[in-house]
C-alpha cells in the first residue's frame, strides 16, 4: 500500500486556481494600465509633433509662396520703369528690337517666366517673348494675339502707376484653348506709361507655377501628412493625385470642398489655423499677394475674412487619423507583444506562487493542528499529573499516614507498659522517628498536592504556601491578594498554583535576593498574578536558547488556559513575571 503524501498539493486543486485566478487578474489588470497609459501618452505625443510639424510645413510653405511673389514684383517693376520702353510707347518703332532683346535675354537668365509682354490699351500685344524647354523665342508681329477679353487685361486697365495686379493660379490659355500640355501660370501686371506720363497699356509677366509647385513639394518632403494648394473656390492646384487638379478648368469634379467637405466648411473662412474634422487634422494658411507673413506662428484660431479675394492661395496640410496614430498603432503592436510575453511569466509565477501559497497553508494548518493536539495532550498530561499528585497526596495521607500514626500509637502503649524509671532507649528512638516520619509524610503530602487546595480554594491554598514558603526559604514574601471573585475554576486556580510554585523556587534557586513581592488580583473575568524580584536578572536571549524548562513550563500552563504570559527581565535589575489568565469556566475554555 503506497505512503500518503501529506505535503502534496495538486497544481489542479480548485484552491491554486483560484489563488492563481487571483494573482493572475491583478498583474493583468496592472500590467493593461501601464500599456494603455503608454499607449495614450505616445497619441497625445505624436498628435502634438504632428501639428508643430504641419504648422511648420505650412509656414515654410508661405515662406516660400512670399519670397517668389516679392520676386517677381520687383522683376515686374524694374521691367515697367526701363527707359527703352517709355521711348517705345512714345512711338519710338527702333526700340521695338532692343526690347525684345532684352526680354529675350531676360526670360532666358530667369527661367522663371512663360512669357514677357506688352500690351497696348486696347489689349492687343505689342511685345512678346515665349519661354519654354530653356529657348526664349521673340514671336513674330504677325502672331501677336488681342487680349482684350481676359479677364486679367480687363483687370489692369484700373491700375495706378507703381501698382500690380496678381491673376489668380490657372492654366495658360492659347487662342482661346487651355494649353496642351497644361501651363500653370500666375500673371502679374502693372501699367506702363510714355514719356509724357499718360498710361499706353499693360507689362505682364507669365509667372510658371509648375516650378512653384514643384518648390512646394520639395519643401514638405518628408512630412507623413499631405500638403495641398487649393484656390478660395475650394479647387486643388496642387495635390497628392496630380488627376485631381485643375478640375474646373479640366472638366472634373475632384476638389477639396468636395472631398474634404466638413473640414472646407469649417476652414474656408479662417485666415490661418488647425482644426480636426472627422478625426483627422487640417492646418490652413491664406497667402495673397504682397501679404507679410506673421511672426507668430500658426495657432487655431476664429479670426474671419469676409472673403478670399480671388488671386489669393489656400495652403492645407491634411494628416489623416491613419496616418496620425500610425506610430502609436506600432508602439502598441510592439507593447501587445511584449504584454504577452511579460504575462507568459506572470502566469507561471502566479501558478507558482499559488501552488506555494496553497503549500504554505497547507503546512501553517497541519502545524496549527499539531499545535492543538500538542496542547491538548499537555493538558491532558498536566490534568493527569494532578490527578496523580492528588491521589499520591491522598495515599500517602490517608494510607501510609495513618499507617504511620498506629505504628506511632503503639510504641507510645508499649513504652507506658514497660513503665519505671528507665526507659528503653531503643523504643524511644523509635517512637521520635516514627513521629518525625510522620512529619515528613505529611510535609511530602502537602507540597505534593496542598489539601487546602481542593478544600478551601486558591486563596487559602495560596496564602498557606507563601506563609510556609517564607518560614522555610527565609524569604520576605510581600504578598498583596485581592480575590474579588470566590469561585475559581479548580483547572485554573490548579494551574495558577503550579506557576507561583515554579516562579519562588525561580526566585529561591536564580534570584539570590532575600526578598520577593508577590500580587495576586482576581475580577468577574480575569486573574492576574505578578512575581517581581530584585535580584541578579539575566538576558532574555540566553533565556531563549536554555534549557531549563521552568519558564518554558510556566508559560504552556498560561498558554493552554487562553492567557497571557509576559517575562521582563536585565542583568542587575531582577525579573518579572507577569500573568493574565480569562477566569472562564471548564467548559468553556479553548
Amino acid at each position: 500500500m503506497p505512503k500518503p503524501q501529506p505535503n502534496h498539493v495538486s497544481i489542479m486543486a480548485p484552491a491554486v486556481w483560484r489563488r492563481f485566478l487571483l494573482s493572475f487578474s491583478c498583474g493583468a489588470l496592472v500590467f493593461s494600465v501601464i500599456i494603455a497609459v503608454i499607449y495614450h501618452q505616445d497619441v497625445l505625443h505624436q498628435r502634438g509633433m504632428l501639428e508643430q510639424k504641419a504648422q511648420h510645413v505650412v509656414a515654410l510653405q508661405q515662406e516660400l509662396l512670399l519670397f517668389e511673389f516679392r520676386g517677381v514684383q520687383s522683376d515686374l517693376l524694374y521691367l515697367a520703369n526701363q527707359e527703352k520702353l517709355t521711348r517705345f510707347l512714345s512711338g519710338d518703332q527702333s526700340a521695338r528690337s532692343e526690347l525684345e532683346r532684352d526680354y529675350a535675354s531676360f526670360a532666358l537668365n530667369k527661367g522663371v517666366y512663360a512669357q514677357v509682354r506688352c500690351l497696348d490699351t486696347m489689349g492687343q500685344e505689342s511685345v512678346r517673348v515665349n519661354y519654354r524647354d530653356g529657348d526664349a523665342i521673340v514671336v513674330p508681329q504677325d502672331e501677336l494675339q488681342t487680349k482684350t477679353t481676359r479677364y486679367y487685361y480687363q483687370r489692369g486697365l484700373s491700375l495706378e502707376e507703381g501698382e500690380v495686379f496678381v491673376s489668380p493660379f490657372d492654366l495658360n490659355v492659347e487662342h482661346g484653348q487651355i494649353q496642351r500640355p497644361i501651363n500653370p501660370v500666375i500673371r502679374f501686371l502693372t501699367p506702363v506709361f510714355d514719356d509724357s506720363g499718360e498710361k499706353r497699356g499693360l507689362l505682364v509677366l507669365n509667372f510658371l507655377g509648375a516650378p512653384l509647385l514643384a518648390k512646394l513639394k520639395q519643401v514638405s518632403a518628408g512630412f507623413s501628412g499631405e500638403t495641398m494648394l487649393v484656390n478660395p473656390a475650394g479647387e486643388y492646384l496642387q495635390t497628392a493625385d496630380p488627376r485631381h487638379e485643375w478640375g474646373w478648368l479640366l472638366g472634373h469634379r475632384h476638389s477639396f470642398r468636395v472631398d474634404f467637405p466638413v473640414a472646407w466648411e469649417q476652414g474656408k473662412r479662417l485666415d490661418a489655423g488647425q482644426l480636426r474634422a472627422r478625426k483627422d487634422l487640417f492646418t490652413f494658411q491664406c497667402v495673397s499677394p504682397g501679404h507679410r507673413p506673421s511672426a507668430e506662428p500658426i495657432r487655431s484660431s476664429t479670426k474671419a475674412i469676409a472673403d478670399h479675394d480671388l488671386n489669393s492661395l489656400i495652403l492645407v496640410s491634411h494628416v489623416s487619423s491613419s496616418v496620425a496614430t500610425a506610430h502609436s498603432r506600432q508602439l502598441l503592436s510592439q507593447l501587445l507583444f511584449m504584454y504577452v510575453g511579460v504575462m507568459a511569466v506572470v502566469a507561471l509565477l502566479a501558478l507558482y506562487w499559488a501552488r506555494s501559497s496553497e503549500i504554505r497553508r497547507y503546512h501553517e494548518q497541519r502545524i496549527v493542528e499539531s499545535e492543538s493536539r500538542l496542547r491538548k495532550l499537555s493538558s491532558l498530561l498536566l490534568s493527569s499529573q494532578e490527578a496523580e499528585r492528588r491521589n499520591l497526596s491522598r495515599d500517602l495521607h490517608d494510607e501510609l499516614g495513618q499507617q504511620m500514626t498506629a505504628i506511632s500509637l503503639d510504641l507510645q502503649s508499649l513504652e507506658k507498659q514497660e513503665g519505671g524509671t528507665r526507659s528503653n532507649p531503643l523504643l524511644r528512638r523509635a517512637i521520635e522517628e516514627t513521629e518525625q516520619l510522620l512529619k515528613s509524610l505529611h510535609e511530602i503530602a502537602t507540597r505534593v498536592r496542598p489539601s487546602v487546595l481542593d478544600d478551601l480554594g486558591l486563596r487559602d491554598a495560596v496564602e498557606s504556601f507563601l506563609s510556609e514558603y517564607q518560614d522555610r526559604k527565609e524569604m520576605d514574601v510581600r504578598s498583596r491578594l485581592h480575590f474579588h471573585r470566590e469561585r475559581i475554576p479548580s483547572k485554573i486556580g490548579e494551574n495558577a498554583f503550579r506557576i507561583l510554585q515554579e516562579a519562588l523556587a525561580n526566585v529561591v534557586s536564580h534570584a539570590q535576593v532575600g526578598q520577593v513581592d508577590v500580587d495576586i488580583e482576581t475580577d468577574s473575568e480575569m486573574l492576574y498574578m505578578t512575581v517581581k524580584d530584585s535580584g541578579v536578572g539575566f538576558e532574555l536571549e540566553e533565556q531563549k536558547d536554555s534549557t531549563r524548562l521552568g519558564i518554558l513550563g510556566m508559560r504552556e500552563r498560561v498558554e493552554l488556559l487562553n492567557g497571557q504570559f509576559d517575562l521582563q527581565s536585565k542583568p542587575g535589575e531582577g525579573t518579572q513575571i507577569h500573568v493574565a489568565i480569562p477566569l472562564c469556566e471548564e467548559g468553556q475554555s479553548k
